[in-house]
């Protein structure tokens, strides 16, 4: 189409426009970027961009400059030219050239991919300022674009004050740019995006950017600076002319503990030399012409690469409170530039490395032998990557290897030594917890130890004060029984025989029992008169009626036939020489049970005993074995000594414990009886006796068959 004072064609079809323009940019901030490198390659000292999301849908943008600006010619013979290498032209000094980001003319693109209609005005110092248009909203396809001519009135410029400013230079105004897919947090987001696209600290421009959003109306410019979290990285390695001393940290902390003493330690950031590492050299590569170099070229890796020590927010914040992520911003990536442009957003989607702590490198990069003229474009069709199989690809994957991998392992000793100190410090606190559980597990053992000497003193206090107060009753009525005795021996003992006399002597211990017995009721009575009879002393009173009748029963049936003197509370002899003898002389009388007594090689077992609590032990287990319900027809009593300890078995071959006892041990208690003619008192004075009178112990044992009671003393 031919070109007129008011219309200048581009040598595409719209939809080939359309098409390319969606295939380059895959976001808004690559878009924006690629107008701000078009700004900086018309040699602008600055750009400006303005945006305007107050309403997100139909949101405007302005993106204008300082630099050279663009007369009719420019913009027939280069803008409207899809392709055209301007680092090829003449015309231009060769150091301009040679500065140029971009050279296949394709960037306005990014225009295309932001709005349907956007305006170019432009200015140079030997042309006055002029507007175009681009509008393909009612285009077909099929139509040649085209360059139409626009009145500046009828354009609102909403930057008009700082456009002015400048003398000369470009502006692209976009309209209806839909940005309904960035939220109010990724604002700053914004800038340390736009950041991102370009080495700010080689670049002789200034970038500013002024965001309008429902919370901001104030028309004001930003310096576009990094927004590097330097402060954070534990790792650095650094193949530039900077100095980073500064931005980078002395000491990090790292959270991810619960214990304060991780937490708080401050480990010291490491640097790593580039000296260890190969970063330049020689080779031959393949020319446009699809032939190696004759001769070698010359390649450098340059730049800085770190690994941060924690990618989570807010504990990367704990060492620098910079440290930004979200939509717009991703600090863990490996950016490469080729003359000082983003090449690659993240070069890890090309290096393909899945190590841990991978995700953790962020580094800015450069490597302008990707973008030299003598080779072909490296670039894919998107603009987004580089074509990977190719040599120079490979040779700047080679040289990274060693680099990220020393990174890695430096951080993965960090991850060891910290999981080491919290090993360390979990075996600590579990020896400390152990410890005190069993500080406490003593504590509480001396506690209950203590309680049980307590409650054990108090019962051998009762008991003493019982036992004294059954001893001075049993003294108080043997004194009255000797005064009667004395006042009527005058009469009875001058008509009583000999036989008389001495059963009147072994009837004392009965006596005296029954003085016990007699006391023990008027004590009754006495609190239940005055209301102080519980259930309580009701238990104690009764324990010691049935335990002073017992041993009344028992001198009942050993006092006519003992040979001792049974006035003696207890006696010294061999006890297995008395159990034998009641055994047979008195029990077969009266058990109806088959009695056996048992004495292992004719032992003796020499002690002080009662024979009364003696007889008692014997009578009450010989009456429980001649029960009905246990059809018991044996009982056999075994004596031993062994080891200085007295054994005394009673086993029967009844039916033995009920089934309905789940712990023998409560036999033994007061009262509690599992047979329709037990009272439950029997082996409750065998227990008392065995481990109060005579200092032994009492167990019953379950064996196949029967019952059996064993006494240790």
């Amino acid at each position: 189409m031919q070109n007129t004072e008011d219309k200048i064609y581009f040598n595409f079809s719209y939809f080939a426009l359309k098409l390319l323009g969606k295939g380059l940019y895959n976001n808004p901030w690559n878009a924006i970027a690629e107008l701000v490198a078009n700004g900086l390659d018309a040699q602008a000292t600055s750009v400006k961009l303005y945006i305007n999301m107050s309403d997100k849908k139909h949101s405007t943008i302005e993106i204008f400059d300082n630099g050279t600006g663009m007369d009719y010619d420019d913009l027939a013979e280069k803008y409207v030219f899809m392709g055209k290498d301007k680092r090829q032209d003449k015309n231009i000094s060769e150091d301009i050239r040679n500065s140029y980001m971009g050279r296949k003319g394709i960037g306005k693109l990014a225009a295309l991919y932001l709005s349907k209609k956007y305006y170019l005005i432009t200015k140079t110092d030997h042309s006055n300022e002029c507007v175009w248009v681009l509008d393909t909203k009612m285009s077909n396809e099929s139509d040649i674009p085209h360059l139409e001519k626009e009145n500046i009135n009828n354009i609102e410029i909403e930057c008009i004050n700082n456009w002015t400013q400048f003398k000369t230079g470009t502006m692209i105004k976009l309209t209806d740019v839909d940005l309904t897919g960035i939220g109010g947090q990724t604002i700053e987001g914004i800038k340390a995006r736009l950041a991102d696209f370009f080495l700010l600290d080689t670049l002789k421009s200034k970038i500013e950017v002024c965001v309008i959003d429902n919370k901001n109306y104030q028309k004001d410019f930003q310096s576009v600076e990094k927004s590097i979290a330097f402060k954070n990285f534990y790792a650095f390695f650094n193949n530039t002319d900077l100095d980073f001393t500064n931005k980078l940290a002395e000491t990090v902390v790292v959270t991810n503990s619960n214990y304060p003493e991780i937490l708080d330690k401050k480990r010291s950031v490491q640097y790593i030399d580039k000296k260890e590492f190969l970063t330049k050299g020689k080779d031959f590569f393949k020319l446009k012409n699809d032939e190696l170099s004759s001769d070698e070229i010359e390649y450098e890796l340059k730049g800085w690469i770190g690994i941060h020590t924690s990618v989570d927010k807010e504990d990367a914040q704990l060492n620098d409170n910079s440290f930004l992520k979200n939509k717009a911003y991703k600090p863990n990536q490996l950016r490469l530039y080729v003359r000082k442009k983003l090449a690659v957003e993240n070069f890890f989607d090309i290096y393909k490395n899945n190590q841990v702590f991978a995700n953790y490198i962020e580094g800015e990069i450069s490597f302008d032998i990707l973008d030299d003229d003598r080779f072909e474009d490296i670039a894919t069709t998107n603009r987004q990557s580089l074509i990977q199989d190719d040599k120079r690809v490979e040779k700047l994957i080679e040289l990274l290897k060693p680099i990220i991998g020393k990174l890695i392992r430096t951080r993965i000793q960090l991850s060891e030594e910290v999981r080491e100190e919290i090993k360390a410090l979990k075996e600590k606190a579990e020896a400390e917890a152990e410890k005190e559980r069993k500080a406490k597990e003593e504590a509480e053992r001396k506690k209950r130890e203590e309680e049980e000497r307590r409650k054990k003193a108090e019962e051998e206090k009762r008991k003493a004060e019982e036992k004294a107060e059954q001893e001075e009753a049993a003294r108080k009525a043997a004194e009255a029984e000797a005064k009667n005795e004395k006042r009527r021996s005058k009469f009875i003992e001058c008509n009583l025989s000999e036989d008389q006399k001495s059963f009147t002597k072994k009837l004392h211990m009965i006596r005296i029992n029954l003085s016990i017995i007699q006391k023990s009721i008027r004590k009754m009575v006495m609190q239940i008169q005055r209301n102080k009879f519980t259930v309580e002393t009701a238990w104690a009173n009764l324990k010691s009626l049935s335990y002073n009748i017992s041993r009344a029963k028992a001198s009942l049936s050993y006092s006519p036939y003992a040979k001792f003197n049974t006035k003696d509370e207890k006696i010294e002899g061999d006890l297995f020489a008395f159990i034998r003898e009641y055994a047979e002389n008195i029990l077969i009388q009266s058990d109806g049970v088959k009695i056996i007594v048992n004495n292992i090689e004719e032992q003796n077992f020499i002690t002080k005993f009662s024979p009364q609590d003696i007889a008692i032990i014997i009578d009450n287990i010989a009456s429980n074995t001649a029960k009905p319900e246990h059809k018991a027809t044996k009982l056999e009593i075994t004596l031993f000594v062994q080891n200085d300890i007295a054994n005394i078995v009673f086993k029967d071959d009844g039916l033995g414990i009920s089934s309905r006892v789940k712990d023998v041990n409560e036999l033994f208690e007061f009262g509690k009886s599992y047979t329709e003619s037990g009272t439950g008192i029997g082996l409750y004075h065998v227990k008392d006796i065995v481990e109060n009178h005579l200092n032994g112990k009492v167990t019953i044992n379950k064996p196949a068959k029967g019952f059996e009671l064993q006494i240790r003393m």
